[in-house]
C-alpha cells in the first residue's frame, strides 16, 4: 500500500513560502489556489473534493455534515490507518472533523503538556450542551471509567465550573513542537494516511523568543482591519515573518521524519494572510489574491521540478486518493496528469458568526456589517490572472486580463450545485469559545 501524509501549514502566504522554504524538496505548483479565504471552507474542499458552497460547509455551518464519504473515510474503508493531528480548534470533533480518523488528536493535547492525561471536558461540554443537571453525574462517571488521571481530571472539571476553564498554554509555540515529537514517537506502518495542521503562522504572532524581532506577541483581528484601527503595520509584518522563519525550521525537522515514513508528503497552506494590502489584515474577509494564492508541494515518486499550471485544493483531494489507488468523487484532477484547468474559484461566504460581534465592538454600524456579510467570489484563469469581487471597489484584477473574466466568474458560480445546510454553528463550549477568541475568530 502507498502511505500518504498531508500537512497544512495554516495561514502561510505563497510569497513567505518562497522566501523561507527553498529547502523543501519535491514538485512545486506555483499557481495553486485555495477555494476559500479561511480554514473551515478550505478544508471542506480538501476533505470532500467539492467547493464549500456545494458541500454546505461554510462560516454559517462549520460542521462537516456532508452525506458522501470524506477523504479520511475513503482511506479508512480501503484498509488504511487514519490519523489526524490538528492544532486548529476549528477542526475539532465538536464539528465532526474527526470523521474517518481512527486516531484524532485535537489542539488541546498539543498546546498543554498534561492534556493527554486529563478528561476532554471540551468535547464532553459540546456533546451535552443541551442536557440538564444530570450531565454532571454522567461526567463524573465518564471520568472514573476513562484512562485519564482521575484527580487531575476532576480538578480541571471543577475549574470549569468555577469559571477558570481556560488552560494556560504551556508549550513554546502553537503546538508544533508537540506534533514533531509525536511524529518521532509514532511507529508508522505501510498503510498510513496522516493529516496534520500546524498553526504557527496564524495570529497571534508569537514565535519562540529566539525568533522574535519584536519584544512581545502581536495580534491583529479582522475587526481592526475593517474598522481601520491597525497600528504599527511594519511591526506586524516583521512578527509574521518571524513566525514563518520559525515554522520553516520546525517543519524542516518534521519533514525529515515524515519523508522516512511516508511514500508521499503533501505540503500546502489552506489560505494566505493579508498584511496591509488593500487596507486589509488577517484572513477573515474577502477573496483577495493574498488569501487565495497558496503554496503547494508534493514529495514522492514522480513529483519533481516546478509547474505554473493552474491547480487548486480540489486537485489535492483527487491526487491524494489516486496515489493510494482509491476511487473518490471529486471536482479535482490528478496532478500527475498534465491536463490544464480552465479556472478555479475562491469563495467568501460571509462573516463568521463571532466576527459580527467583533465588528460591533469595533464600532461598525449594522448596515456596514450587513454589507460585509454578503458573499464574494474570485476566479483564477490560467497561471497569470486573478479577478475578484469587492464590496466597495467593484471587480478587481491581477495579471493579464483575459476576455470577459466577469462573465467567466458568473458562469462558474452559476454552475455550482450549492447545498443549504441547516446544521448551523450549534452550541460550543466555553473553552472552545475562548480558543476562537484567542485566534481572532470571535
Amino acid at each position: 500500500m502507498t502511505s500518504v501524509a498531508v500537512v497544512v501549514l495554516d495561514t502561510l502566504r505563497k510569497d513567505a513560502f518562497d522566501d523561507h522554504f527553498d529547502w523543501l524538496p519535491g514538485a512545486r505548483f506555483d499557481s495553486a489556489y485555495s477555494t476559500a479565504n479561511w480554514t473551515i471552507p478550505a478544508h471542506a474542499s480538501l476533505f470532500t473534493g467539492q467547493y464549500a458552497s456545494e458541500a454546505g460547509v461554510t462560516a454559517k455551518s462549520p460542521s462537516l455534515d456532508v452525506e458522501s464519504p470524506v477523504l479520511a473515510e475513503a482511506f479508512r474503508d480501503a484498509g488504511y490507518t487514519t490519523r489526524c493531528w490538528t492544532t486548529n480548534p476549528n477542526l475539532g470533533d465538536h464539528w465532526d472533523w474527526d470523521r474517518g480518523f481512527e486516531e484524532f488528536v485535537p489542539r488541546r493535547v498539543f498546546t498543554h503538556a498534561d492534556a493527554d492525561r486529563i478528561f476532554d471536558w471540551e468535547s464532553f461540554a459540546a456533546r451535552h450542551a443541551d442536557d440538564g443537571p444530570e450531565k454532571y453525574l454522567r461526567a463524573l462517571w465518564e471520568v472514573l471509567v476513562s484512562d485519564n488521571d482521575t484527580v487531575a481530571s476532576v480538578r480541571a472539571g471543577l475549574g470549569r465550573l468555577r469559571g477558570h476553564q481556560r488552560l494556560v498554554k504551556d508549550v513554546p509555540d502553537e503546538g508544533g513542537q508537540s506534533i514533531l515529537q509525536r511524529v518521532r514517537d509514532t511507529d508508522f506502518g505501510d498503510d498510513e494516511f496522516l493529516f496534520v495542521n500546524f498553526m504557527e503562522a496564524h495570529t497571534p504572532y508569537d514565535p519562540p523568543e529566539e525568533y522574535r524581532s519584536e519584544d512581545e506577541p502581536l495580534n491583529v483581528v479582522i475587526g481592526d482591519a475593517l474598522a481601520g484601527t491597525v497600528e504599527e503595520p511594519d511591526r506586524l509584518r516583521r512578527a509574521y515573518d518571524d513566525e514563518v522563519r520559525y515554522l520553516s525550521d520546525l517543519y524542516r525537522e518534521t519533514f525529515a521524519e515524515l519523508r522516512e515514513d511516508f511514500d508521499y508528503v503533501v505540503t500546502l497552506s489552506d489560505h494566505g494572510e493579508c498584511l496591509g494590502e488593500h487596507g486589509m489584515w488577517n484572513h477573515g474577509y474577502g477573496t483577495y489574491p493574498e488569501l487565495g494564492h497558496v503554496p503547494l508541494s508534493i514529495h514522492g515518486p514522480g513529483f519533481e521540478g516546478s509547474s505554473d499550471r493552474l491547480v487548486t485544493l480540489l486537485d489535492v483531494h483527487r491526487t491524494v486518493a489516486e496515489l493510494a489507488g482509491i476511487d473518490v468523487e471529486s471536482r479535482g484532477r490528478d496532478l500527475r496528469d498534465d491536463s490544464d484547468r480552465e479556472n478555479a474559484l475562491v469563495e467568501y461566504h460571509g462573516l463568521m458568526p463571532g466576527h459580527r460581534d467583533q465588528l460591533a465592538r469595533k464600532g461598525l454600524d449594522d448596515e456596514r456589517v450587513e454589507t460585509l456579510d454578503d458573499p464574494l467570489n474570485g476566479i483564477a484563469v490560467g497561471s497569470d490572472y486573478y479577478g475578484y469581487e469587492t464590496h466597495d471597489d467593484g471587480f478587481q484584477h491581477v495579471g493579464d486580463r483575459p476576455e470577459s473574466p466577469e462573465e467567466t466568474l458568473r458562469e462558474a458560480v452559476e454552475s455550482l450545485q450549492k447545498r443549504q445546510s441547516d446544521e448551523g454553528r450549534g452550541e460550543i463550549s466555553d473553552e472552545l469559545q475562548e480558543q476562537l477568541e484567542d485566534l481572532g475568530y470571535a
